[in-house]
């Protein structure tokens, strides 16, 4: 048997008491990616099929409008290509949820920079 410490001993002869919360930010981020599933290829490979899709949206606004304003939010598909990528060969589950929510971000903000782009120009 491996001994864990002392420190091991302390915790665990602590008495619980009704108002103690206890962290469960590892179950929680495993029922999440389960939900979601994220481990999934097809999950994955959709991620990045709509990326090109919204990059090659970007590429076709900056020829029918003859302005470089459509490319703007290029960055932050590429950005979230990229997270989505570092998504897909994620250790564990904590870094699944951070680097889709970071894709999620990037998607959204591209999105807005569209709307703000065809609002203003």
């Amino acid at each position: 048997m491996i001994s864990q410490g002392p420190a091991a001993a302390r915790r665990s002869s602590v008495p619980r008491m009704p108002g103690d919360r206890v962290s469960e930010s590892g179950d929680v981020t495993t029922r999440l990616v389960a939900a979601l599933r994220l481990r999934r290829p097809k999950v994955q490979w959709t991620i990045a099929s709509a990326l090109i899709v919204f990059m090659l949206v970007c590429v076709a606004a900056t020829i029918t409008r003859a302005s470089v304003w459509p490319l703007l939010p290029l960055g932050s598909f590429v950005l979230a290509a990229v997270a989505a990528w570092r998504a897909r060969v994620a250790s564990d589950d904590r870094h699944v949820v951070g680097w889709t929510s970071a894709a999620a971000g990037g998607i959204a903000f591209g999105f807005w920079l569209l709307g703000m782009i065809n609002r203003l120009w």
